[in-house]
């Protein structure tokens, strides 16, 4: 738990998580360096500032994207992917508008560039809104939850707080079958609690506008948390591409032993759409 002194402090926090420099989270990253450089679909980078702003789900921090950032970083992007802070009144208070206040700060702390959000589960939602006053150049939703208005929003209630920093071994087991021992370790003990009244805002729904940029929708088809109709509604409502990935859990695009595939495909497609 950090203290009241940072708690209102939303910049960047040098643009990175506290693993930063970890290099071997999941064992997914022990072919990164080969597939990235055998990859003949990816392009150098130009002269204008690329950067790719990583927004993380719930329960969860900016390490789940550690997978990603070398790809994208030896590409010529500049990577910002800190964890979401909860509100200095404590977890259980947190709203989704403190989340949202953080990632338009890190967006507009790279300003003037040209810009992706990248957002997983509940960070999909929130890259989603975030564009609204961001106007990025490109969006990826990876296993999104809907906003408003796409999918069915059943009536739920959540508890003050989401205790996942207690949950067991077995259950981060259940909740990553395509991923190694190595990364289920990690994530294990890297799990948060989380704030039910943000999940209590997404289930109500949240209203968004329909981007005007590139929309990329990545889903895996093994996803048990958010139904893959609300991908598919998303993409096709927001005239945007669907990539599908077959044997893929909700996690798995991130955390998976075929991260770093998914991390070159979708940064190949940022290449031809941010330019």
């Amino acid at each position: 738990m950090w203290g009241a002194d940072k708690a209102t402090d939303y910049s960047l926090e040098k643009g990175r998580s506290a693993i930063s420099g970890c290099c071997n989270i999941a064992g997914v990253l022990g072919p990164v360096v080969m597939l990235i450089n055998s990859s003949t679909g990816l392009k150098p980078p130009t002269e204008t500032k690329r950067v790719a702003v990583f927004v993380h789900g719930a329960g969860a921090g900016g390490w789940e994207w550690h997978a990603w950032l070398l790809a994208f970083e030896k590409n010529g992007w500049i990577c910002v992917n800190p964890d979401l802070k909860r509100s200095p009144k404590g977890v259980g208070a947190t709203r989704f508008e403190d989340y949202l206040r953080q990632v338009e700060i890190w967006g507009r702390s790279q300003q003037p560039c040209k810009l992706a959000i990248i957002g997983a589960s509940m960070g999909g939602v929130l890259a989603l809104k975030a564009s609204e006053s961001l106007h990025p150049s490109a969006l990826v939703l990876v296993n999104s939850v809907g906003p408003s208005g796409i999918g069915k929003h059943k009536a739920r209630s959540w508890p003050e707080v989401i205790q996942w920093s207690r949950g067991t071994l077995q259950d981060t087991k259940d909740s990553m079958p395509d991923s190694d021992s190595g990364t289920i370790g990690f994530a294990f003990k890297h799990w948060r609690d989380e704030s039910g009244a943000v999940l209590q805002d997404i289930s109500n729904g949240i209203p968004v506008e329909t981007p005007r940029c590139p929309v990329l929708v990545v889903l895996g088809d093994k996803d048990t948390d958010v139904p893959n109709s609300i991908g598919v509604e998303m993409a096709n409502r927001y005239h945007g591409d669907l990539k599908i990935y077959k044997g893929m859990s909700h996690v798995g695009p991130l955390l998976g032993t075929r991260a770093v595939k998914v991390s070159l495909e979708t940064l190949d497609w940022l290449n031809k759409h941010v330019r």
